[in-house]
C-alpha cells in the first residue's frame, strides 16, 4: 500500500474565510492550545455556522507550528508512518463534522488517541448525536468538550474590519450582529450580499451599511433555507409564528401547543427562550431567520398564523401598551381594524419602544379623529414625539405649535428646537416664564450657574415636578456638574418600588413626562452616586432602568454598567455594553449625545488595548459630534475620552494637553465637577504640578465633598509632590471605593515615589501591591499612567515593546511571524505596529526598514 504523505500544516492554504473568521477567537484558541499542551484532544460544538470549521483550521495550524504533524480525517483509512505513530502525542487528528464521519474514521481517530499516539481535534453540531469513540474520549479525559458561541458585538466589529479591510461604523457593526445574531456564515453572506447590492459603502475610510431595504437578499435568504429545510411541519408553524410577532409568550395557548416543537428548536439553537419577571418569552435566533421566513411565508399561511396569533394575545386581556402594539403589528394587511381604544394603546406603547413609524401613524390617525380637547391635545403631543423620533425635527416644530403652548407640550418643543434644530434663543422664547424649560436651555448654552439657580427657583416653586414635566433631575444635574454631588442625589426622586418591567411599558413611553422623568432620575441617580461615592451601590439603578424596557432606558443601562465594569477593571464586558449603547439611534436626548456614547466605546476599547480601533471610532465620535447641535458639556466629556485614547496611543504629553484644554474650560464654564476630572486625567498623564495650580486658580478646597472627588484631588496633590506615602494612601482609598484599576495605578506610582527617595523597601512593597490589585482586572496598569516625574516621552519614542516589533516588521516579517516570534496575538502586534507608525511617521514597512527604530527612544 502507498504511503500517504501526510500534509505540512503551514503550507496548506486555507479557506478564503478562515483567516476573517479566527479573528475574535484568540480566547478560544488559547484552550485549545492549553488542551494539547496537557496531552488532551478537544471537541468543538456549536450551531451550525458558528465557525467550528474555521477555528478547527486555525486550531491545526496552531498546532502544526508548534512542531505536530497533522492529519486529515479522510486520510485515517490508509497507513500512517509508524515514525509519526512513535512521535507520542506529536501526531494530532483533525476532523471535521465529526458526527457525520464514517466509523472507520472516528474508529480509527479514537484507537489511535485512545493508545495515546495522537491528539483528536474535532467538531460537531449542537444537540448532535455523537459517535461511541468520541464519547469514550470525553468520558476518560482524553478529549475536552468546548462551545464555539457565536461572535458577540466585539468579535463581530472585528471580523466585519478584517474582511472588510477597514473600519466600520458603529451602527454598521450593530446591523449586522442584529441580524446574524453573531454567526459568522450568515454574517459572511450578509456582506456579500450588502457589497453586491451597492448598499454596503465606505465613506471617508469607513464602512457603512442602512442595512436591509427588503426581503434578505437571495444569497442569505438560501443559507437559512437550506439551514432550517429538516423543519418539521409543527417546527415550522412555531417559526413562522414567531417570525411574524418578534417573540412570544410560552404561556400563549397556540405556543403551548406547540411545546415539543419549540423544546427541539431551542436544543438546535434556533429558539432562544429569556426569563422577564414571570413571562417567558420565546424568539428565533438568529433574527435573519425571522426575516428570510416572514419573507417566503405563503400569503393566506401568513395571514392564517396572523390571526391565531391576534386573537391568542388578546385572549389573555392584551392589559399592557405592548401587546397592543403587537396586535396592531400582526392584523397588519390581514384586513382586520383595531378599535380606537386599541390603537391609542398602541401608540403609547410604540413611543415607548421606539417604534416611531408605526407610532406616527397610529397618533396621525387618532389626532384626525379625536375631538378638540385634552385628547386631542396629548395625540398632537405624541405625533410632534413620534417625528422628533425619527429625526424629523421640522415637521415636529410644525406639529408642537399647533396645540396650546402649556405644559409638557412647552418641553418638548424647546427641546426639539434647541438638541434638534439647533436653536437655542427660539427655544429660551419658547419657554417664556417656564423657569425649568429655560434652566435646560441655558444648560445648552454653557451658563451653568444661571441654570442653576433658575432650576432651584422652578423646584421651589414647583416641588419639582411642574407642568412643563419634572424638573429634579435637571436640577440634580445641575448640582452634581457644579460640584455638589451629595446635593444632588438629595434632590432626586425616591425610586418607584415597581419592580416589573410592565409597569415601565404602562407609564415609561417617550411621550410621556412620568416615563422620561423615571428614566432621567434613574440614570442621574445612578451616575451621580457612581461618580461621587463609587462603583459599589450602582447596581439598583441598573436594576431600575432595565426593568422599563424602552431602547433609551436600555441604552442609558448600558452606558451606566459599562462605565461600572471600566472603573472596576472589567474591560471586555465593558467595551460589549458600550457598543450597545454607542449604537443606539434614538432622538436627541438632553442626557446624553450620540457623539459621547461612541466616544466612551472608544475610551473603553483603548483600555483593552485596541487603540488602532478605538482611534477609529474617535473620528466616528467627532463625525457624529459635527452632525449635533452644541452642548458644551458633552462636547468636553467627548474630549475627555480622546484624551484618553491619546495617552493609550502612546502620546502622554499630547493628552496632559488635551485634559488640560478641557479642564480649563470647564472650570470656567461653572462645571466643576467634568473639571475636576479632567485635571485628574491630566496629572495622571503626567502634568500634575499644572493641573494643581489650575484647580487652586478656579476652585476652591471647600468645593470637594463627594468621597471619589476628595481622593482624586488627593491624588493630584500626592503626584504633584512625588510623595510615596500619600499615595500609598490614595491606592488605599482607591481599593476601598472599589477602583482597582486606579488603586493599582496609584500603587505604582507611589513604588516609583519610593525608588526615586531611595526608599527600595516602601517601594517593594508599593510595587507587590500594585501587582496584585492589577491581578483583579482584565488590564494592567496603563503605560502612559506611569510616573509623571519621569519626563513624559514625545510622541516620537517607542516603548520596549514598540521597538521590537518595529524592528521585526522593518525585517519584512509578516505580523504573523512577529506574533509567532514573540509569543504576542496578531491584533496585539498590529496595535504595536500602529502606534510606531504614528510615533516614528511612517507609513509602511519599507520605511522602517531605513528607519534607526532601535535608537527611537527609551523603553517603557
Amino acid at each position: 500500500m502507498t504511503v500517504p504523505v501526510l500534509p505540512d500544516i503551514r503550507t496548506v492554504p486555507h479557506a478564503p474565510d478562515t483567516a476573517h473568521s479566527v479573528v475574535a477567537r484568540s480566547a478560544e484558541l488559547a484552550e485549545i492550545g492549553r488542551c494539547t499542551a496537557d496531552r488532551m484532544g478537544a471537541l468543538l460544538v456549536g450551531t451550525p455556522g458558528v465557525g467550528k470549521s474555521s477555528l478547527l483550521e486555525a486550531a491545526l495550524e496552531q498546532a502544526g507550528r508548534a512542531g505536530a504533524r497533522i492529519v486529515r480525517g479522510e486520510h485515517l483509512g490508509e497507513r500512517i508512518p509508524a515514525a509519526v505513530r512513535r512521535s507520542r502525542g506529536r501526531l494530532v487528528i483533525g476532523i471535521d463534522d465529526v458526527h457525520l464521519a464514517e466509523r472507520a474514521v472516528w474508529g480509527a481517530a479514537h484507537r489511535l488517541a485512545h493508545q495515546g499516539e495522537a491528539l483528536l481535534i474535532a467538531t460537531a453540531e449542537t444537540g448532535a448525536a455523537l459517535p461511541e469513540g468520541v464519547r469514550r474520549l470525553l468520558a476518560g479525559r482524553r478529549m475536552r468538550r468546548l462551545g464555539v458561541a457565536a461572535l458577540d458585538r466585539s468579535g463581530t466589529a472585528g471580523l466585519l474590519a478584517a474582511r472588510l479591510g477597514g473600519p466600520v461604523g458603529v451602527d454598521t457593526t450593530e446591523r449586522f450582529w442584529g441580524l446574524s445574531g453573531g454567526n459568522a456564515l450568515l454574517l459572511r453572506e450578509l456582506t456579500d450580499h450588502a457589497r453586491a447590492e451597492g448598499t454596503l459603502r465606505r465613506t471617508d475610510g469607513t464602512w457603512h451599511w442602512p442595512g436591509l431595504s427588503g426581503p434578505p437578499g437571495d444569497g442569505p435568504a438560501d443559507l437559512v433555507d437550506l439551514l432550517l429545510s429538516d423543519l418539521t411541519p409543527e417546527e415550522r408553524e412555531l417559526a413562522g409564528m414567531l417570525a411574524l410577532a418578534g417573540t412570544l409568550e410560552a404561556g400563549l395557548d397556540v405556543v403551548a401547543r406547540l411545546g415539543e416543537a419549540a423544546e427541539s428548536l431551542q436544543r438546535r439553537g434556533i429558539l432562544t427562550a429569556e426569563t422577564s419577571g414571570y413571562r417567558l418569552s420565546l424568539r428565533l435566533d438568529p433574527p435573519l431567520y425571522g426575516a428570510v421566513l416572514a419573507a417566503r411565508l405563503p400569503e393566506l399561511t401568513a395571514r392564517r398564523l396572523r390571526l391565531r396569533i391576534a386573537e391568542a394575545i388578546g385572549a389573555t386581556g392584551a392589559r399592557r401598551p405592548h401587546d397592543a402594539v403587537r396586535i396592531v403589528r400582526v392584523t397588519a394587511g390581514t384586513g382586520r381594524q383595531p378599535d380606537a381604544e386599541l390603537r391609542a394603546a398602541a401608540a403609547t406603547g410604540a413611543l415607548h419602544a421606539e417604534d416611531f413609524a408605526l407610532a406616527e401613524s397610529l397618533c396621525a390617525s387618532l389626532s384626525r379623529s379625536a375631538v378638540p380637547g385634552p385628547a386631542a391635545h396629548e395625540a398632537v403631543m405624541m405625533l410632534g414625539a413620534a417625528l422628533a423620533g425619527q429625526r424629523r425635527y421640522i415637521e415636529a416644530e410644525a406639529c408642537f405649535a399647533r396645540p396650546a403652548q402649556r405644559g409638557e407640550v412647552v418641553r418638548r418643543r424647546a427641546l426639539n428646537l434647541a438638541l434638534g434644530l439647533g436653536r437655542p434663543a427660539e427655544a429660551e422664547a419658547v419657554a417664556g416664564a417656564d423657569r425649568g424649560v429655560r434652566a435646560l436651555v441655558r444648560l445648552f448654552k454653557d451658563r451653568v450657574p444661571e441654570a442653576l439657580r433658575l432650576a432651584e427657583r422652578a423646584a421651589a416653586e414647583t416641588g419639582g415636578a411642574g407642568d412643563s414635566g419634572d424638573t429634579r433631575p435637571l436640577l440634580a444635574l445641575l448640582r452634581y456638574v457644579s460640584g455638589d454631588g451629595r446635593g444632588a442625589l438629595a434632590v432626586l426622586p425616591r425610586p418607584s418600588s415597581s419592580r416589573s418591567g410592565d409597569s415601565g411599558s404602562r407609564n415609561g413611553n417617550s411621550g410621556s413626562r412620568n416615563g422620561d422623568s423615571g428614566v432621567d432620575a434613574a440614570f442621574l441617580g445612578g451616575w451621580i452616586t457612581r461618580a461621587t461615592s463609587g462603583p459599589t451601590a450602582v447596581g439598583p439603578a441598573v436594576d431600575r432602568l432595565r426593568a422599563d424596557g424602552g431602547p433609551r432606558a436600555l441604552a442609558h443601562a448600558d452606558l451606566l454598567e459599562a462605565q461600572l465594569l471600566r472603573e472596576t477593571g472589567r474591560q471586555t464586558r465593558a467595551a460589549a455594553l458600550s457598543r450597545r449603547a454607542a449604537a443606539y439611534h434614538g432622538p436627541a436626548d438632553w442626557l446624553t449625545t450620540r457623539a459621547w456614547r461612541i466616544a466612551l466605546l472608544a475610551g473603553a476599547v483603548a483600555e483593552s488595548d485596541d487603540a488602532r480601533e478605538a482611534a477609529s471610532l474617535l473620528r466616528e465620535a467627532r463625525a457624529a459630534e459635527r452632525a449635533e447641535p452644541g452642548h458644551p458639556l458633552m462636547a468636553d466629556a467627548v474630549a475627555l475620552e480622546a484624551a484618553r485614547v491619546t495617552a493609550c496611543l502612546g502620546d502622554r504629553a499630547g493628552a496632559a494637553r488635551e485634559a488640560l484644554e478641557t479642564a480649563g474650560r470647564a472650570l470656567r464654564a461653572g462645571r466643576r465637577s467634568q473639571g475636576l476630572t479632567a485635571l485628574h486625567m491630566a496629572a495622571r498623564a503626567g502634568a500634575a504640578g499644572r493641573a494643581l495650580a489650575l484647580w487652586r486658580t478656579h476652585a476652591s478646597p471647600e468645593t470637594v465633598c463627594a468621597p471619589v472627588d476628595v481622593v482624586r484631588l488627593r491624588h493630584i496633590r500626592a503626584l504633584a509632590r512625588r510623595d510615596g506615602s500619600a499615595l500609598d494612601d490614595v491606592s488605599h482609598a482607591y481599593e476601598e471605593l472599589g477602583l482597582l484599576p486606579l488603586a493599582a495605578e496609584a500603587s505604582a506610582q507611589a513604588a516609583g515615589a519610593h525608588r526615586s527617595a531611595d526608599g527600595p523597601r516602601a517601594a517593594r512593597a508599593a510595587r507587590g501591591r500594585g501587582e496584585a490589585l492589577a491581578a483583579r482586572c482584565e488590564t494592567g496598569v496603563p503605560a502612559w499612567a506611569a510616573p509623571p516625574w519621569d519626563e513624559p516621552r514625545t510622541h516620537h519614542e517607542l516603548t520596549a515593546r514598540e521597538q521590537e516589533v518595529a524592528s521585526l516588521a522593518g525585517a519584512r516579517l509578516s505580523n504573523q511571524e512577529i506574533a509567532d516570534r514573540l509569543v504576542l496575538s496578531v491584533r496585539t502586534v498590529e496595535n504595536h505596529l500602529y502606534r510606531a507608525y504614528a510615533k516614528l511617521g511612517v507609513t509602511s514597512r519599507a520605511e522602517l526598514a531605513v528607519r534607526p527604530v532601535a535608537g527611537a527612544g527609551r523603553t517603557g
